[in-house]
């Protein structure tokens, strides 16, 4: 029988100060003001293998130093009188971790121990201002550790850094167990720090031309640009999701091929199935900016990813130009990625811009992504064999018309789009990730002609419009 019990970590050492929230924090504290989601809005979930040679105490005393080092896991956020909120470092203090501890001939999967932990975890949500913003629990084998798994709170963390924790646990597990020192905290600036630099001159002249950037991005947009194309499904927006081995594939292979990064190519393939959904030369389109491309930025835990509103122009003849397009596209955004929010939006919304598009590559951050293909066209879509599709959401309401998502792990991405039925039916949304895929594949080994796309894109939605997606 599995038996529960919690033991508290320690920490200590650290600096205890206040401080205004970041940019990135304040953009999601304001998500928060929503009671129905404040508890439980974009928890993070991670776990991980413990070496077999470390004791409990080991576990619990790497857990503490991973606190000391990152002071945004040991902050609290207090809201003020105006709705904004503050956040107080804690200089010390103790977390309770749970501990999982199962017989050797218990028949509980480990698998699903995590699992329910993870879900209850995330499902919990966090009182911010009594709670620090991460959860941890150990799983045991008759008092050995053996997997850790944790829950933070997307205050505290985004999707790299939760890939940061992993990467410091992890170093920090294997020099115990190597008898070693554990290694020294990477140079990073902390939420504090970095809310300080915001609020100096230097950090509102970032924010004035972001704010330049963005006006000139307006005046590039057409009236309606993403003009109702159908009847609205109920209920309205419908999430599609593709799952895809051959795109984790192809998407390296082709990048190559066009002298750019995957995430430039994967933007550029959404946008030239944009084209077949658009009527103008141009459409609005959120790009999600990591902000670290400073030094003392790129390890920062806390540092948060921010969307920007960018303009893509859809006149290019050919694939090779939309992707010349994107890459300078993308590079513009990220100089102006990290800026205050609330500037833009207001922004946005007074030009009746809000809604629009996102685009969100996750993927591409991951690391141990697949770079070569298995030798052939023929052999790449093989891959394709082993897709799967499913609608994991509809909802009557979002707050964009269209938003793709690039998630997944390292061999197998997963496509992700949200849209208004509006603008693309259930069916166009399948034609969508399909031909996305199909297009992927052959890129990576030979140009296609743009109205190629277009026209794989219209087949493929011509079949898919003979289906009943609302009772599926």
């Amino acid at each position: 029988m599995i038996t529960i019990h919690t033991a508290d970590v320690e920490f200590y050492g650290g600096r205890a100060r206040t401080a205004p929230l970041t940019w990135g924090q304040e953009a999601i504290w304001e998500v928060l003001h929503d009671g129905d989601v404040a508890r439980t809005y974009a928890v993070l979930t991670r776990w991980m293998p413990i070496p077999l040679l470390l004791s409990v105490g080991d576990v619990l005393q790497i857990i503490g130093e991973l606190l000391r080092r990152h002071e945004g896991l040991r902050t609290r956020y207090h809201p003020t009188a105006s709705g904004d909120a503050t956040q107080e470092v804690l200089g010390s203090g103790s977390l309770p971790v749970e501990m999982h501890d199962r017989p050797v001939d218990d028949p509980t999967e480990y698998s699903t121990i995590v699992t329910d932990y993870l879900v209850r975890a995330a499902s919990a949500g966090f009182d911010h201002a009594e709670e620090l913003p991460i959860r941890f629990s150990v799983t045991l084998q008759d008092g050995i550790p053996i997997l850790l798994a944790f829950a933070v709170s997307h205050l505290a963390a985004d999707f790299v850094s939760a890939e940061l924790l992993v990467a410091d646990l992890a170093a920090m597990f294997r020099a115990r167990a190597d008898g070693k020192p554990v290694p020294p905290a990477r140079r990073a600036l902390q939420p504090a720090d970095l809310a300080l630099l915001e609020s100096r001159p230097e950090g509102q002249l970032r924010n004035i031309e972001a704010a330049r950037f963005i006006r000139r991005q307006l005046d590039r947009l057409g009236p309606d640009p993403l003009p109702a194309r159908a009847t609205p499904a109920t209920p309205r927006f419908y999430r599609g999701r593709l799952e895809s081995d051959a795109v984790a594939v192809a998407a390296g292979v082709a990048a190559r091929r066009y002298r750019t990064t995957p995430s430039v190519f994967l933007l550029a393939l959404t946008s030239a199935l944009m084209r077949c959904v658009v009527p103008g030369p141009t459409y609005p389109i959120d790009l999600m900016q990591g902000n670290r491309t400073e030094p003392e930025l790129t390890g920062m835990v806390a540092n948060l990813s921010q969307s920007i509103l960018t303009v893509i122009d859809l006149t290019a003849e050919t694939f090779t130009e939309l992707v010349g397009h994107c890459a300078a596209v993308v590079a513009e955004a990220r100089t102006h990625g990290r800026h205050r929010k609330r500037m833009a939006h207001d922004m946005i919304c007074r030009a009746g811009a809000d809604r629009g598009c996102q685009f969100n590559d996750i993927w591409s951050q991951l690391p141990g992504r697949p770079t070569r293909p298995d030798a052939t066209l023929r052999d790449l879509a093989r891959l394709r064999a082993s897709s799967t599709f499913d609608w994991p959401e509809r909802v009557t309401d979002k707050n964009k018309d269209l938003f793709m998502g690039i998630h997944g792990a390292a061999e197998r991405v997963q496509l992700s789009l949200f849209a208004d039925t509006v603008l693309l039916p259930p069916g166009d949304i399948r034609a969508f990730l399909d031909t996305f895929e199909r297009a992927a594949v052959v890129l990576a080994f030979e140009d296609v002609a743009l109205d190629q796309v277009a026209a794989w894109f219209a087949e493929s939605s011509s079949r898919y419009a003979q289906v009943d997606w609302t009772s599926g």
